[in-house]
């Protein structure tokens, strides 16, 4: 039934997803991989990470600080 509604229906996905790997820079499992890229990604990913680290970290130390600022105000 599909068929005769949208013939060309395969196509259509395959260039989907063709078009959303291009988008999100995947690449396909049969390229070759070079090291630098995957190190270069590697290290960006845990540049991220770290900084995620760093203002996750910040944030609580100042939560912290405030939740012994009202307790030591309130006593």
């Amino acid at each position: 039934m599909l068929d005769t509604h949208a013939p060309n229906l395969t196509e259509s996905i395959r260039v989907l997803v063709h078009d959303s790997d291009e988008k999100h820079r995947r690449i396909p499992a049969s390229a070759a991989t070079t090291k630098n890229p995957r190190k270069r990604q590697l290290r960006s990913h845990q540049i991220r990470e770290r900084r995620t680290f760093q203002a996750m970290f910040a944030f609580g130390l100042l939560l912290g600080a405030l939740e012994l600022f009202i307790v030591l105000h309130y006593l």
